[in-house]
Order: structure tokens, then sequence, then C-alpha cells
């Protein structure tokens, strides 16, 4: 079953601390699932499913996964994930009743910090505690990119929910917060004092309030990614229109146009490809006409269905020139067939390499280290 969201929810904290409007203004909007949401709801089952299995004692970690498991990975890659981040939540479990039996382990433990942020709830996947010590551990079976647990609201939320649980029985001193994302091989983990936690969710509890009626002033940023209100957002279309400005010609621009132009490329690309989609949908699912356009057929390309095989083969064609040669699989398609990348690593790993990348232009932030190029051939062409 997929988890309720909170108006306030943990997981839109990074935009609406930030853009207190946006939490109602995506209210008008559906929220509609994509296959990897699906897909991270079914990692998170299983997930829930194993860590109860170890808790009552009735799971083997050898065990191969069979049809009579009540939830089933999509495959062997899930599979594979899914098991490195059991491990890992294992190995903090034993670690923490080494210290203590009295250790406090809950898998997917609904939490509450409506305290600091109106009707604010949510769901923490892993939380123990022991010896005045409390861990919250947060699956990410994503990989699209990297999500680190250093200053990150919605971790800091999760564990504010579960600290307001548990510290009345538990005594807590220190919190941590860790994300494990499987996929990526990143486990991160951000620690503060108890005290350290309560005082960041004061500085929570006023913009909290804005975003829950509504309040403030919009605010566009990185955060706008994922907003279902982008679409629609003057604000945002208004900052756009402004960064991009009149651009002409780019032999026109200095430096430091170019590279501002740079800074909003990725957002600004997303933002107009959300408009896109959102004028597309209106007009295909609910007949909206907008000025200028109208709706008309795609490109699409000619099928041949099956039959044509035996009609070929009777007019003479061998069975070369119907057919291609097959072609090996992709790393990545051969990675998930083979049981993940533990698994092909140890088949075939002698066999894969990585080529260098095609150069690319990154922030100065990016963990990349900077490509070191020699240019001497480019020189002397101007000679």
């Amino acid at each position: 079953m997929p988890r309720a969201h909170a108006v306030l929810s943990a997981s839109g904290a990074y935009r609406w601390l930030v853009c207190t409007p946006s939490a109602r203004m995506e209210e008008q909007f559906k929220d509609e699932s994509s296959s990897y949401a699906e897909e991270g709801t079914r990692a998170h089952a299983y997930a829930e499913y194993l860590l109860t299995e170890f808790l009552l004692n009735t799971w083997n970690r050898d065990d191969e996964h069979t049809n009579l498991h009540p939830v089933i990975p999509d495959n062997e890659e899930m599979d594979s994930a899914v098991r490195e981040y059991v491990d890992l939540c294992i190995e903090k479990i034993n670690a923490a009743k080494a210290i203590t039996s009295a250790a406090q382990v809950v898998v997917e433990d609904r939490i509450d910090y409506s305290e600091y942020a109106p009707e604010g709830f949510g769901t923490a996947d892993m939380v123990i505690i022991a010896d005045g010590v409390m861990e919250v551990i947060d699956l990410k079976y994503g990989k699209g990119k990297p999500v680190s647990a250093v200053d990150n609201p919605q971790i800091r939320l999760y564990a504010l929910g579960t600290y307001l649980k548990y510290d009345y029985v538990y005594d807590i001193k220190t919190v941590r917060m860790s994300i494990v994302q499987p996929r990526l091989n990143s486990v991160t983990t951000d620690e503060l004092s108890a005290e350290d936690l309560l005082a960041w969710a004061e500085s929570v509890k006023e913009p909290a309030k804005l975003a829950y009626e509504g309040a403030g002033e919009c605010v566009s940023g990185p955060h706008c990614d994922f907003c279902r209100a982008r679409h629609a957002c003057r604000k945002l279309a208004e900052d756009m229109q402004a960064a991009i400005g009149d651009c002409k010609d780019p032999k026109l621009l200095n430096d430091s146009e170019i590279s501002h132009i740079l800074d909003i490329y990725s957002r600004a690309k997303s933002w107009l490809e959300a408009v896109r989609e959102y004028a597309l949908k209106q007009a295909v699912d609910y007949g909206k006409t907008w000025p200028g356009y109208k709706l008309v057929e795609g490109r699409s390309n000619r099928v041949i269905d099956a039959a044509a095989i035996e009609t070929l083969r009777g007019l003479g064609i061998g069975d070369e020139v119907i057919f291609k040669e097959p072609k090996m699989r992709g790393v990545t398609e051969l990675q998930k067939l083979l049981g993940g990348a533990k698994k092909m690593e140890a088949m075939i790993g002698q066999h894969i390499s990585k080529p260098p990348g095609v150069p690319t232009l990154a922030t100065l932030e990016d963990k990349r280290p900077p490509l070191e190029l020699d240019l001497t051939d480019s020189f002397d062409d101007d000679i």
C-alpha cells in the first residue's frame, strides 16, 4: 500500500521550507505516481518484510525469495539492492543489542512532528535506540542522483518525530541519521545532539506555519524541479524569463553572462518541459485548446508483423537478410539478469571497463576532478 503523505511532508520539506506557498499550490494538481515511485514502494515493502522476518527470528539470510513469500521483489537487482540495505540494518541492530539487550528496534515506524509543522507526520524506515543514541535509517531505492543525509530536512523531520515519540522513555542524547542508496553504493550519515536537533526544529516552526496556511512569498530555485505546480507557477515563469532574457548571438555575451545561462540551463529546461507536458496532457485528456496551437497526430514508424517472415521466405529471401545477428546485452541490462552488481563483478568483472566520458561542463561544487586537456594542437591551428 502506498504511504499516506502530509501536506507538510518530510519528503517535500526541502521545498516548502524555502517556498512556503508551494505546499498548498501543489494541492491543486493531481499527484500522479510514476513507475519509479511504484518501484520504490515495492522495494520498501520487501525491505520491511525481510527486516520483520529477521526480528521475528523467522528469516534465513541465505534463503532465496519464493512465491511463498508475501512480498516478492521485482527482479534480482531489487532483491540484491534491498538485501544490501537489510544487511546494513541488521549489522546496526546487532551492534545496538551488543550494547544493551533493551535496545529498541522498529521497522516502518509511523511518526508525528506536528508540534513543529502542522499536521506533520511520516514513516521512518528503520529506528534503532540504544544507550542514549537514536539512529533513523532511510532507504532510497532510486538511483537518479545521490542524496546526502547531511543537513537534509527530510531525514531531520523523521528524526524529530522519532525523538518526540521515544525520548520520554529512552532519554536520547545523540541523534544519528543515515540515508542508504544501495544502487548507488552510497551510505551517508549526519549526527546531532538532541539539543541541536530541537534548535533546528524551532527554525522550522515559522516557515511551516506559513506553508500550512499557503502564505508567504514564492521563491524559485532547484527545489522547483519536482514541484507539481511548477508548470503553472508565475514566480518561476517570471524568474526563468528574466534569467534567459533576450539572448541573441552567444558571441555578443560576456563570460559571466554565459556562466549565468549555464547556471539556469537545467532548471529552465525542466520548467519548459513541465509546461509542455501539462499543455499536451490537458489537450489529450480534456480537449483543452491553446491559442495558436492544435492537437495533431505525431510521427510514427512503420511496423512489420510476424507473418512477413514466412512470406519473405516463400519468395526465396534468406534469413541472413531478414534477421540481424544477435547483439550482446548492455551492462545495465545484463547486471539485472545476473543478479546485481556484485554477482556480475564476480563472474565477468575482469572483462568490464569504463572508457573516458565525453567532456561536459559542471559546476565547481561537482565532486569530479577537472579535466586536464592538451590544447597544444588547438593553439598551433591558430598560428
